[in-house]
Order: C-alpha cells, then structure tokens, then sequence
C-alpha cells in the first residue's frame, strides 16, 4: 500500500538534497520519480529544484497536478511542501489512496514566528508516517527553529512567506530562538545564488564581468557575525593547488581581523592541497606576508587585462603579485 510521507527539518537540514536523492535512487532502480513543488517557489528557475549542496533536478508544480498522469511514476516527491494549501494536500492524499502512489514531502514544519505551515499543518494531521530532517544550532543542540534575521536582529514581526536563504534565515534551538542569539561568529559555504553577495564580491574585484570569470567554478564562503555579512571569500580548486580568487570584508568591519579569520578557516579547509595561491597589488602584500604567504611570481600588465583602469590609493594598478601559502607546512604545525 502507498503511503503520504512528510519529512520537515529547520532550514538548512538538507531537505531538498534528500528530495533529490531520493529521485535518483528511484531511477537508479529502473523506476521513476516525479519531483513538483509550489509554483511561488522559483529562486531556483522555472521546473528546477536545486540544494545548497548544488544538486539539483528538473520538477513540475503542485498546481499542475490535475493535467499531469501521476499513475506512470513510482513515487511523487513534493519539495517546500509547507506552501501548499489544504486543498493542494487533499489531493496528494487522493493520488495516495485511489492511484496507489507513494508520495513523499519535504518541508519546513514552523515559520519564523514557531507557526505551522498551512501546508505542513495538514501533513502533519493526515500523513501516514511523519519524519523529522535533522540539523542543528550553532550550539550543537538539534535546531527545531527557523529564526528569519535582518541586520544581525531576530525578526519577529512580517509576512508569514519571505523567501530567502542563508542571507535571511538562520536555524536555532528552541532556547537560542526565544533568546534571539544568533551565536556570534560563523562561516558557511555557499553554494546556489552566489550574486547576492556581488556588492561585497565588488569591494575585492570592481568589475562584475571579472568575478563572472571565476564565481560559478569558484566555492564560497561567507563570515557572518551575529547574523551580518561582514566577509565573503572565493576559491577556486585546481587539483594540487587552490587559488583565492575574491576576498572581501565589508568596509563598515574592516581592521576587526575579520579577513584573517577567513584566511586562516579557508587554509584549514584545504590542507590537503600542496598550497594555496592569491593573486594581489604591492598594497596588499604585506597582509598576506604576515599569514605566511610568500611572493613568487608577477602577472605583468593583469590589470591592464581590465575593462577599465583599476586604481588604487589613487594610483594606476598595472601589474599582479603572486603570493602563496604551504598547506604542506602549514598542515605539520
């Protein structure tokens, strides 16, 4: 017999991912899943759905149900299923009961304010089997809360629906939530919708078809401080070595070692690489030699190579220095 699955989890469990994977299981079996999700949820692009992790998979939407044969798929996966409404879920009850169709839902179960869903309310009254999606706080309790920030604040006052990511959302512990303490200091990867740090990418790299060159190969990395932006660093992996293509701490928190804090998290996170490279102007060098970088090269003319002259400390920026960090080294310490 088919069952209704609900699977909620606060943002950033993993949702969409496990909904991914579970498509491709399916198929790796020789069957078929069928992803939909609500039409109001499009930050991904039309029919797609994509995680945090950059997986991402082709989909339909919940309100195309009706003029789609849901009987040719083994199973119907349904993700952001909190924005449907009581009817929507009435009809995934239906394509479970009379078309004898698995259907299994991902979503959040609370808004910022601890509310259900309408959609997350009636699968929670009418799924056969309910599932929790676990991630958790920065304290390292399980993060049951979907705290929604703006300028560093726990929000409490708004629309029940805000789209947003890792920028507006933060999950919490019931207790962090209700305190409202978004934990301090935190670096997250990020990995879809990268432009909407493009302002502070900008600080680093003025000219936006440059940083188009290196941001979708490149892996980013955001600082935040109690829940602001203050730092944004790219990466760009060449195999032995890796490159610091973009880094960048807001102009309001500069000289509070926000920039060597990241240096130092990104040197961590590829110590398994033979060394890591950046490419600065003869300002910058002095910085990075303090990290334990040491020039070896420079690029003559790089910036030249721009679409227009780059200034810096009003003069003409011409050539590149080329500094590097062994993580050999750095690693044994």
């Amino acid at each position: 017999m088919a069952k209704l699955y609900f699977r909620y989890g606060a943002m950033g469990s993993s949702k969409t991912a496990n909904a991914i994977m579970v498509r491709y299981n399916y198929m790796e079996r020789g069957q078929s899943a069928l992803i939909v999700k609500p039409l109001l949820e499009k930050r991904d692009g039309d029919n797609m759905v994509r995680s945090r992790s950059g997986l991402c998979a082709p989909c339909e939407y919940v309100e195309n149900l009706d003029n789609i044969d849901v009987s040719k798929y083994d199973c119907l996966i349904v993700d952001d299923a909190q924005f449907m409404t009581k009817e929507q879920v009435e009809t995934l009850c239906e394509i479970v009961d009379v078309k004898n169709v698995p259907v299994i839902c991902y979503g959040l179960r609370a808004d910022f304010l601890g509310n259900l869903f309408p959609g997350s309310q009636w699968l929670l009254a009418w799924a056969d089997a309910i599932e929790e999606v676990k991630t958790i706080c920065w304290c390292g309790k399980k993060a049951t809360c979907n705290a929604r920030i703006n300028n560093g604040e726990v929000v409490r006052t708004g629309e029940q629906i805000m789209l947003g990511g890792n920028e507006k959302y933060v999950s919490l512990c019931r207790k962090h939530f209700r305190e409202g303490n978004l934990g301090g200091r935190e670096i997250r990867r990020i990995d879809a919708d990268k432009k909407r740090f493009l302002a502070l990418l900008l600080e680093a790299d003025p000219f936006e078809e440059m940083i188009d060159k290196y941001l979708d190969d490149g892996e980013m990395y955001v600082l935040f401080e109690n829940g602001n932006t203050v730092a944004v660093a790219v990466v760009v992996d060449y195999g032995d070595e890796c490159e610091i293509k973009n880094i960048a701490v807001d102009p309001k928190c500069q000289l509070r070692g926000y920039g060597s804090f990241m240096i130092r998290h990104l040197a961590s996170v590829y110590r398994h690489k033979k060394r890591m490279i950046v490419g600065t102007s003869d300002y910058e060098t002095n910085f990075y030699k303090k990290l334990g970088f040491v020039p070896y090269a420079v690029k003559k003319g790089f910036f030249s190579d721009y679409p227009e002259p780059v200034y810096e400390n009003g003069e003409l920026l011409t050539d590149m220095t080329m500094l590097a960090m062994d993580l050999t080294a750095a690693g044994d310490e």
